[in-house]
């Protein structure tokens, strides 16, 4: 298995442990997990992404999910092809920006290269 399958595998887990009966999302356990999973990510990184997630839950949960699974492709630098809008582009790129004397220099260049390939530098 491949990390980003493993990662989506994992994923789909832990947001089926992180609802309420209600269909609403705990947040915490899941944002613990999504911090734990990308060790080379700058926490300030991390935070703006889950933040970003959290932020489009409630308007589309699926889309959110999607979202999180694709950046966390990016984050393992195996990105999956997910069609991030150019909008959402630009927020991976702020969320790496702002953390970018603290990122994993392998990393940041992975992301970055994705950024500008997809027009959003």
């Amino acid at each position: 298995m491949q990390p980003t399958d493993k990662f989506r595998t994992d994923l789909d887990q832990m947001l089926k442990r992180s609802r309420t009966s209600s269909g609403l999302l705990k947040s915490e356990p899941l944002r613990d997990f999504f911090f734990r999973y990308f060790p080379k990510a700058a926490d300030e990184t991390k935070a703006a992404l889950f933040a970003s997630f959290l932020e489009a839950w409630p308007r589309s949960p699926e889309r959110a999910t999607v979202w999180l699974s694709g950046v966390g492709s990016i984050l393992l630098m195996d990105y999956d092809g997910t069609p991030f809008t150019p909008e959402e582009w630009a927020d991976i790129r702020e969320s790496f920006v702002i953390a970018q004397n603290e990122l994993d220099l392998e990393l940041l260049s992975y992301a970055m290269t994705l950024v500008v390939d997809h027009g959003a530098l």
